[in-house]
């Protein structure tokens, strides 16, 4: 490292450097030597020692901003980061992007969280505000440019566990097909196919005519396309699904009049592109419903209705588990097994019939 130089042009004193990448630059500025040697020895304990100095002028926005650019984007999913980039311009630049990192402190932090509970924001999402803002801070202490994280010590807002599932039941399926079929028959194939395998709305979307095998009758499921990205699936799982002989018919029928499409895919829009999810819904899945005369519901309780119906039919939970690409049994039975007390009442009623049990005359203690 150089030592200390005047500037004759700017009448300053400045002195070059090379940072932990290696990179040459120039700090300039000081009116006097002596604060310029004291600021060139400061710089060369910290780079040496891995870390930079402070920066007072990094504010809330620009931290944001290279969080998503070196962490989020490279090594995050598509769909994560797309909630991230919804996360901070709807909810948290508004309220904290203009202030330096130095200047927000826990109390700010805790009056924000505070302010979003008295919205109709559920405590789980606000909670993922604070770990946002958690791992952002965490980053730039990393780097060096904060001392201390803000957020560390405060605690997350107690989340209560609401899993609301509405499936079809079984006339429902029958009178939601059959006035898709009359009013949407473009959309048909792709309703029948998400109700028969529980295939989830972006792999769906992504699937292409090579994911089918018509010998095995088998889909590989490796891909999803949501938010206008092809990506992974949502577990970063492969998986096969059993294909039916009725959905087999309605898929080699539907190949023969489904549009040319460059990308080979099962169910491109008219384009012949990768199908918006927003506008398939507004365009064919609601009006279906309402069609059909059934209340609104999201597209992903197409795929908790392959689950109800196929319990009901005595299914294996496992068997199940691995079509819908569930991590474990647990996340399985936890989703589900509320929802059936028919079933669970038919499984206590078997237990009587393992074998018969001769009735006892219960006695009195002592007797």
């Amino acid at each position: 490292m150089a030592t200390v130089r005047p500037n004759k042009r700017a009448k300053y004193y400045e002195f070059d450097y090379k940072d932990t990448f290696g990179n040459r630059k120039t700090k300039g500025g000081f009116k006097r030597k002596v604060d310029a040697e004291s600021f060139r020895i400061q710089l060369l304990t910290e780079i040496t020692k891995g870390g930079q100095l402070q920066d007072k002028k990094m504010t809330f926005q620009k931290a944001s901003e290279l969080y998503l650019e070196l962490h989020a984007i490279p090594r995050c999913r598509p769909t994560t980061v797309y909630h991230y980039q919804g996360y901070l311009k709807n909810h948290i630049l508004p309220y904290f992007g203009h202030l330096k990192l130095i200047e927000i402190n826990s109390i700010m932090i805790k009056q924000f969280l505070s302010d979003k509970t008295k919205t109709d924001l559920a405590n789980s999402t606000i909670n993922k505000f604070k770990k946002l803002m958690g791992a952002i801070f965490n980053m730039m202490m990393e780097d060096g440019i904060i001392n201390h994280n803000p957020s560390s010590r405060i605690k997350s807002l107690k989340e209560i566990s609401k899993i609301e599932i509405d499936p079809l039941n079984k006339e429902e399926v029958r009178s939601f097909l059959n006035k898709t079929k009359e009013v949407y028959p473009d959309f048909y194939p792709l309703a029948y196919t998400a109700i028969y395998t529980g295939m989830r709305q972006g792999e769906l979307s992504a699937l292409t005519w090579s994911d089918i095998n018509w010998k095995t009758n088998k889909i590989i499921v490796s891909k999803s396309y949501t938010h206008g990205r092809l990506g992974e699936t949502k577990t970063g799982k492969t998986r096969r699904i059993d294909m039916s002989p009725v959905l087999a018919k309605v898929l080699r029928e539907w190949k023969l009049a489904c549009p040319v499409c460059t990308h080979n895919l099962v169910f491109p829009n008219n384009n012949g592109e990768y199908q918006d999810g927003n506008n398939m819904r507004k365009r064919h899945y609601y009006p279906a419903l309402e069609r059909a005369g059934l209340h609104k519901r999201r597209f992903h309780d197409l795929r908790h209705t392959y689950a109800t119906l196929s319990f009901l039919k005595n299914v294996p939970m496992k068997y199940v588990q691995s079509q819908l690409g569930h991590s474990s049994i647990n996340m399985t039975m936890d989703l589900y097994t509320h929802l059936l007390p028919e079933i669970n009442e038919q499984y206590v009623a078997m237990l009587d019939d393992i074998m018969e049990v001769e009735e006892v005359k219960i006695k009195k203690f002592g007797t």
